[in-house]
């Protein structure tokens, strides 16, 4: 697990001000394997405040890195990678400049890396995850325009092209900066022998000056997206994220959602965190999946290749 930790240094003298430090910590934990004991634990039992990351190549493009707020990946090479935010130096100052969304990642070297390359200025609350046989990678962001922007790497972070026609610029919301700090579910699984990625992100009501945000899960292969509905409620939802479990034999099968409920404005509502079994829309999940299978079976024999990215 990787978090940002933020800490401000008492001034020294009148002539000096108070000056903000930040860091990453990095914590590693094990899973108790007691069998006997049903509700299992992890146990946190390595800290380490990346120091180094001073150190990093690439860091020097920055005055300050934190935790992106997305869940990490393990890739299948074994390399693992973290969803982080940058703000940008504003030429050859130390001010800071506009946020952007990158990675760092470990592998073989057995160093931290920062990726190269970077979403647009303005975007932040990255998430990723490990798409298709290739290894490719897909992170979402958060942007100033409203919208979520979609990115995809084949070369950990080297160079991100953002996909337009696809994933990029279908969620979001017309008011600048609304999605702005609130980090989506963003996961991969293996769902009736096909592999699809689940989103959670807020839809906010239509009405002129109501911000209140209800939480959607989506369902996508990369090709069809939809909208399988809402699944939190009345609350005025924060960030979230994703938990698929497989079953072995297909009957253990859960998919968890936990997010952030802002509360109420009327201050009898605290803010809290909310976690919610989505067994129903699971099995939505695999009739939609199931309609999928169907089309992609009639379509082809009725309609040229290049239509199918425009129809579904």
């Amino acid at each position: 697990m990787l978090a940002a930790i933020h800490m401000r240094e008492s001034a020294a003298s009148e002539q000096f001000p108070v000056r903000a430090q930040w860091g990453l910590l990095l914590s590693k934990g094990n899973v108790s394997d007691d069998d006997r004991n049903s509700n299992k634990r992890i146990y946190w039992n390595y800290i380490d405040a990346l120091q180094s990351t001073s150190n990093i190549e690439g860091r020097e493009s920055f005055t300050e890195l934190t935790g992106g707020g997305g869940s990490g990946v393990n890739m299948k090479d074994g390399t693992l990678v973290f969803p982080v935010e940058g703000t940008k130096k504003e030429s050859s100052t130390e001010e800071g400049g506009k946020t952007v969304s990158l990675i760092l990642y470990w592998n073989d070297t057995k160093s931290w890396t920062l990726s190269k390359g970077m979403s647009a200025d303005g975007c932040s609350d990255p998430s990723v995850v490990e798409w298709g046989k290739d290894g490719k990678l897909i992170m979402m962001t958060a942007c100033d325009d409203g919208r979520r922007r979609v990115y995809e790497s084949g070369d950990k972070g080297e160079s991100w092209t953002e996909a337009l026609g696809t994933l990029s610029r279908v969620w979001g919301k017309k008011e600048k900066g609304s999605d702005k700090g609130v980090g989506s579910g963003f996961i991969t699984a293996t769902i009736e022998h096909r592999d699809v990625m689940l989103v959670t992100l807020p839809v906010y009501a239509k009405e002129i000056g109501n911000k209140k945000g209800k939480l959607h899960l989506w369902l996508t292969d990369n090709t069809h997206i939809v909208d399988i509905g809402p699944i939190s409620g009345d609350d005025d939802v924060a960030a979230s994220s994703l938990l698929y479990k497989s079953g072995v034999s297909g009957d253990n099968e859960e998919l968890i959602a936990l997010y952030g409920n802002k509360g109420g404005n009327d201050g009898k509502t605290p803010p809290g965190v909310v976690s919610v079994l989505l067994t129903a829309e699971l099995q939505r999940v695999k009739k939609v999946l199931a309609t999928w299978q169907e089309v992609d079976k009639r379509v082809p024999s009725c309609a040229p290749l290049y239509l199918l990215g425009r129809v579904f």
